[in-house]
C-alpha cells in the first residue's frame, strides 16, 4: 500500500493585528475593532479587556445585529501589502483584495461586505480533513496504453487502447486482466449508461452502442450531425453530455467546437459553444464530466502536443473556473497535460496530468484543492479515470515507447478519503 502526500497551497490569510507572528485571525473584538488570533484572544486581549464583545469571525456573517460587522477596507491584505480587502471568498474562507481576485480567486464564491455582515449567506467552515489516496490493487494488462475506461455494474471493465486500435472487455483477476471480448477499433470516448450498456464514439456523427454479450457495435439514437462526437458522459438522470467538433485537423482550430447535452431519447437540450462575449469556449473538448449540481467539467486541449486546461461551466453556460495547472509543478517546460477526468460523489473534480505523473484534485468550480506526485509511489503515465460502484476509482496508464513493459500497461485501483 502507498500513500501520496498532499501539497496544499493558497493565499496567505489575513494576519492577527495584535501579535507579530502573523497568525491567522479567528476572532474580532467589536468593542475595539481588532482582528486577532486564538492565542491573543485568550492571552493579552482577555487580560486587558474582559468585558469586550468578541465574536468568531466565521460567525460574524451570521449575526443579525448590524453592529457586529467587519469593515473589509480596514483589513490590509497580507498577500499584497499595498492593498486593502474588498470581498470575502467563501470558497477559501478568507478576505481578499482586488489583486487576489484577479490572480487566485476569479470564479470563486465571493461575498460582499453587506451580505457578509448581515448573514445573507451561509459561510462555509474550513475543512481540515486530510486528503489521502491508497493503491489497493494493481492489474497488468496486455495493452500498450489504457486511454479510455468504463466500469460495468458487475465489476468488469471496457478499456480502449488507441495505439493498438483495440477495445477490450475484461474481467479483473488477482493481479491481471482476462479478456472477455476484443474489438479492433479506435474510440474517442466511452461511457456506461444507467442501464449498463456501453456507449462509444468511433469517428462518425452518432454515438455507438456495444452489445456487451456479442461485442457487436451498432448506431445509437444519439446523433450530433453534422458534428463529430469526442468525449462523453452519462448523468444519473440519463442525460448524455458530448464534446463535439467539425472534424478535419484538430489544430489550428477551424470550424465548431461544442459541448452538447441530450436527453435519454436523443433530443438536444442544450448547446455550449460561446461565452458571454461571443468568444469560442473550446478548442478541442476531449473529455467531459458533470457534477451533481449540473456543472460541466471539460478537458479542453489547446494544441496537438496535449497541452490543455479544465473549464468548468454552470448549467447556464457561465464560466465558473478555468484550471491551467498548478504553478509549483506545471511550467513552460512541464506544461499541464490533462487527460482523464471524473467527478466524485461530493463533486470534487479529479484530473490526470499524464506527462508530469500527477493527479489534480479540484473543487466543483475548478479551483485547486491539492495535487499528488504519482511518480513518488511508482505510477507513471496516468491517463484514464473511472469511478467504480463501490466508491473506489480506477486509473489506466500509458507506457513510454521503447520500455521493457510497453505491451503491459498498468491499471490501478485506488481507495481515497478526504475528497469523497
Amino acid at each position: 500500500m502507498a500513500f501520496a502526500s498532499s501539497i496544499q497551497k493558497g493565499q496567505i490569510p489575513v494576519g492577527c493585528q495584535l501579535c507579530e507572528d502573523g497568525n491567522k485571525i479567528q476572532w474580532k473584538c467589536n468593542t475595539c475593532d481588532l482582528l486577532m488570533c486564538n492565542k491573543c484572544k485568550d492571552g493579552v486581549h482577555l487580560k486587558i479587556a474582559k468585558d469586550h464583545r468578541i465574536l468568531n469571525i466565521i460567525k460574524i456573517g451570521q449575526q443579525e445585529v448590524s453592529k457586529d460587522t467587519i469593515i473589509f477596507s480596514e483589513v490590509k491584505c497580507a498577500e499584497h501589502s499595498n492593498q486593502v480587502c474588498c470581498l470575502y471568498c467563501n470558497s477559501c474562507n478568507k478576505l481578499v483584495c482586488p489583486k487576489c481576485i484577479t490572480q487566485v480567486h476569479n470564479g470563486h464564491e465571493l461575498i460582499e461586505e453587506e451580505d457578509y455582515n448581515k448573514g445573507k449567506v451561509e459561510l462555509k467552515p474550513k475543512q481540515n480533513c486530510e486528503i489521502k489516496i491508497e493503491i489497493s490493487k494493481v492489474y497488468t494488462t496486455d495493452l500498450t496504453s489504457i486511454h479510455l475506461i468504463a466500469v460495468c455494474s458487475d465489476g468488469s471493465m471496457w478499456m480502449g487502447d488507441n495505439e493498438r486500435l483495440q477495445l477490450q472487455h475484461v474481467k479483473l483477476m488477482e493481479n491481471r486482466t482476462e479478456v472477455i471480448t476484443s474489438i479492433n477499433t479506435k474510440i474517442y470516448g466511452i461511457a456506461k449508461t444507467q442501464s449498463n450498456t456501453i456507449l462509444v464514439t468511433t469517428g462518425g456523427t452518432k454515438l455507438q452502442l456495444i452489445n456487451t454479450v456479442t461485442g457487436e457495435i451498432t448506431d445509437s439514437k444519439y446523433d450530433v450531425k453534422p458534428l463529430k462526437p469526442i468525449g462523453m458522459y452519462v448523468t444519473s438522470d440519463h442525460r448524455v453530455i458530448i464534446g463535439a467538433w467539425s472534424g478535419g485537423n484538430a489544430f489550428p482550430v477551424k470550424g465548431r467546437r461544442v459541448v452538447v447535452v441530450m436527453d435519454q431519447e436523443g433530443k438536444q437540450l442544450k448547446e455550449y459553444e460561446y461565452d458571454n462575449h461571443k468568444k469560442q469556449l473550446f478548442t478541442y473538448p476531449a473529455r467531459v464530466s458533470c457534477t451533481s449540481n449540473g456543472n460541466l467539467c471539460v478537458v479542453n486541449y489547446l494544441d496537438s502536443e496535449g497541452r490543455g486546461i479544465v473549464i468548468v461551466l454552470s448549467p447556464g453556460g457561465d464560466i465558473l473556473g478555468t484550471y491551467t495547472g498548478h504553478p509549483d509543478v506545471n511550467t513552460e517546460k512541464d506544461p499541464f497535460k490533462p487527460c482523464g477526468i471524473v467527478t466524485t460523489p461530493s463533486d470534487k473534480i479529479v484530473v490526470t496530468d499524464v506527462k508530469n505523473h500527477l493527479l489534480h484534485i479540484l473543487t466543483d468550480q475548478g479551483q485547486i484543492i491539492t495535487h499528488y506526485n504519482l511518480h513518488d509511489i511508482g505510477i507513471l503515465g496516468p491517463f484514464s479515470l473511472a469511478l467504480s460502484t463501490t466508491g473506489t476509482f480506477y486509473m489506466g496508464c500509458t507506457n513510454k515507447k521503447g520500455t521493457p513493459d510497453t505491451s503491459k500497461a498498468k491499471l490501478y485501483e485506488f481507495k481515497y478519503s478526504g475528497f469523497e
